[in-house]
């Protein structure tokens, strides 16, 4: 399998560098039975009581995940830290048990009992915000190679008024090098409800929509792709009844 090197303009976004420390934290175990078994609890028992009380959220297009084969890359539009853990529950219980999530590691992965928590609810992959180091594109293609799909959000951060901004290429560039469909997933109210800045969830319905797969394209296409799926974003937004520049 070959190596993966983004290139800063390919990241997630441009960011503090982090530690060495930070950059090595082992995250392999948070994919291991145990963790899955106690992930299954924390979210699909403890979480999702709290999310429905909150949100009660619908989910649209899930059938189009039917015939989908792993591992697949699911690409989300991302206004709150509810929207890791509403994605994961809306997701069949296959896919759910083999998803990971792609997280800032100068934001998650700065002391060990985030680190920890974080790893232990999402099987979170803490990776790079300013350019994929040799070590973090090893443990991708250790991840993909034990067919785990990976949620992304291709903004690079959470947006600050809920307007979807401009896609960065991480996403496309991992698509085309490791020939991976994305799924886009387009969600509505978790801003309302929990926007950044905000200390804690109020109560305000949420929306989940699943996109049709997109197919990857040959390598060096990462613009073209990344079109794509933001047009596919706009058709989602649309029947959400919102729009995308």
């Amino acid at each position: 399998m070959p190596m993966m090197r983004i290139p800063p303009d390919r990241a997630l976004e441009e960011g503090e560098a982090v530690s060495d420390e930070t950059i090595q934290y082992d995250s392999s175990w948070g994919r291991r039975l145990p963790a899955v078994l106690g992930r299954e609890i924390l979210l699909g028992v403890v979480m999702r009581a709290l999310i429905y009380v909150h949100n009660r959220p619908k989910v649209y297009g899930r059938e189009r995940l039917e015939d989908l084969r792993g591992p697949v890359l699911f690409a989300s539009n991302h206004a709150s830290h509810l929207d890791t853990p509403i994605i994961l529950m809306s997701l069949p219980k296959p896919f759910r048990r083999r998803t990971g999530v792609v997280a800032a590691a100068d934001y998650f992965y700065k002391n060990k009992l985030k680190a920890g928590f974080v790893t232990l609810a999402f099987a979170t992959l803490p990776i790079e915000r300013s350019g994929v180091s040799k070590e973090t594109s090893e443990r991708i293609e250790r991840m993909i190679a034990e067919r785990w799909n990976i949620l992304m959000f291709p903004e690079g951060t959470r947006t600050k008024d809920g307007t979807m901004k401009r896609l960065k290429r991480g996403v496309a560039y991992m698509a085309n090098q490791y020939r991976m469909p994305i799924v886009p997933v387009y969600l509505t109210g978790t801003h309302e409800s929990h926007g950044k800045g905000s200390k804690w969830p109020t109560p305000h319905p949420v929306t989940v929509r699943f996109g049709d797969p997109i197919s990857p394209r040959r390598p060096g296409e990462h613009r073209e792709l990344t079109a794509e799926l933001q047009e596919a974003f706009r058709v989602l937004a649309a029947e959400s009844g919102r729009l995308v520049p």
